[in-house]
């Protein structure tokens, strides 16, 4: 890098500071080349490390009086670019030199430097820094089961053999391990295969730096960080539609990174052919790959997850008791997580082994003891997100097809889970009447008996598969 000469790296406690000779590379630096520098210090310091640019001082350090400590922490606050900030561009504020320093803090002249910017080469690193962001890293804390079986069957083989399925598309519902898979295949690109430029993001990400871009230091610069990759990972891709430009621009990213036989993976709370407002092109190029779904944890799935967060933290906890209150969990993966923290929590309060007893009643608004039941709203909510309507769209008078089967699909779920009457399910979805709900869930279970198909979007779906989607929903909260 041209910047080489000019630059000198250190490391101050957790974080790397790069000291910039001039005003000019700083904002040159900040503005063009963050994203390399980043991936940089990923490369020699593992995940988590925060990188700053600033002025360098014209001077060395020199002792300050306590009582200018809180200014001078201010001045440095306002002189270093942050990595973990949205904006890649220095300010003139930014850009003020920092020359003073507490007493309680290392002179710059005790810290060893870190690594030559100009070199950018990989080296071990003796004192790794926990990530800040992603608390999976490994296969070792991913918790593999029917439901995401494939998917991470997928995951696996892009980490073995990189592009050997790209695009990967792993969608399904909150909770469901998404994000974490595509965290272990981050990883596991950059630590087996030293890949530098593995760049993982969401879409709402890829858009902010889409806009600073035409606004600020322009597209080729933006082109260049996207497209000259080893990997691209983006996960809420269902954040993409209505963003015209930024749809074109991912779809020719695509096209430039498949060329190049590189991998993409992207991740979405639905299939990529079913995302409203997507775009035939963009999506079939995101279902060109691999799409694999991931249903919400089973029970045997939650059980593991929960004894295996307990284990780590070395609770204590009866395997048995833990999974009873797994087969109670209301929810998704991260509710499983929020449990597992409160037992750590509950079992820090007592210094004896704690009860099942004092468990639910810690844990009372997050496990359900006894029959599940769900109320209208729960229901109208899981039929029209697997189905891909409005929300409203079964309450109203619409009799298009996709309507009026996700409608008659509701009044079935209703009669099935909460016990209501015909009267009151009917008056719920849309003032039918008592004899039109008892049509519409003989007519749902014919259509699940009959193996005939729902329409979601422009596919035909069985309707025990759709059921079963709807009832995943519903169990994942």
């Amino acid at each position: 890098m041209w910047f080489g000469q000019i630059t000198q790296c250190h490391r101050v406690g957790r974080d790397v500071v790069v000291d910039v000779a001039a005003q000019f590379a700083l904002d040159r630096i900040g503005s063009r080349y963050m994203i390399d520098l980043r991936q940089a210090v990923v490369d020699v310091c593992g995940e988590g490390v925060s990188v700053s640019l600033q002025l360098a001082p014209d001077k060395p350090a020199q002792p300050v009086e306590a009582d200018d400590a809180q200014a001078d922490s201010q001045t440095e606050s306002a002189a270093t670019l942050r990595s973990d900030e949205p904006s890649e561009t220095a300010t003139p504020a930014a850009a003020a030199p920092s020359r003073r320093r507490s007493r309680g803090e290392a002179p710059r002249d005790n810290v060893q430097p870190l690594l030559q910017v100009s070199s950018f080469q990989s080296a071990s690193s003796d004192d790794p820094v926990p990530p800040r962001r992603r608390r999976v890293a490994s296969w070792d804390q991913i918790v593999v089961g029917k439901s995401n079986k494939l998917a991470a069957t997928a995951a696996r083989m892009i980490c073995d053999t990189p592009g050997s399925a790209s695009p990967l598309f792993l969608w399904g519902t909150h909770g469901t391990g998404k994000t974490q898979l595509m965290d272990v295949v981050a990883t596991e690109l950059r630590r087996r295969h030293r890949l530098r430029r593995v760049i993982s993001m969401t879409a709402e990400e890829f858009t902010n730096d889409f806009i600073g871009s035409v606004t600020g230091s322009g597209l080729p610069g933006f082109r260049r960080r996207y497209r000259d990759v080893d990997a691209l990972l983006i996960d809420e891709v269902q954040f993409l539609p209505g963003k015209r430009a930024t749809s074109r621009e991912m779809l020719y990213t695509i096209d430039s990174i498949v060329r190049a036989g590189k991998q993409l993976v992207f991740a979405a709370d639905r299939p990529p052919m079913e995302i409203p407002g997507l775009g035939q092109d963009l999506a079939g190029r995101m279902a060109g790959g691999m799409v694999c779904s991931l249903s919400p944890l089973d029970h045997e799935m939650r059980t593991q997850m929960l004894q295996q967060l307990c284990d780590a933290e070395d609770l204590g906890i009866d395997h048995q008791m833990l999974a009873d209150i797994a087969g109670n969990v209301c929810g998704d993966g991260r509710v499983v997580s929020g449990i597992a923290c409160r037992l750590k929590a509950l079992v820090s309060m007592h210094d004896e082994p704690v009860t099942y007893d004092q468990i639910t009643e810690i844990l009372s608004d997050l496990i359900s003891i006894g029959s599940s039941s769900y109320g209208f709203a729960d229901i109208q909510t899981a039929v029209c997100n697997t189905m891909g309507l409005p929300k409203d769209a079964l309450q109203s008078k619409g009799q298009s097809r996709n309507v009026s089967q996700a409608r008659m699909l509701a009044m079935y779920l209703a009669r099935e889970h909460t016990g209501a009457t015909y009267g009151d399910i009917g008056k719920y979805f849309g003032q039918r009447s008592h004899s039109a709900v008892i049509a519409a869930t003989r007519r749902i279970a014919g259509d699940v008996q009959d193996g005939k198909t729902f329409a979601i979007g422009n596919r035909s779906i069985p309707a025990k598969q759709v059921l079963e989607s709807v009832q995943n929903m519903l169990r994942s909260g």
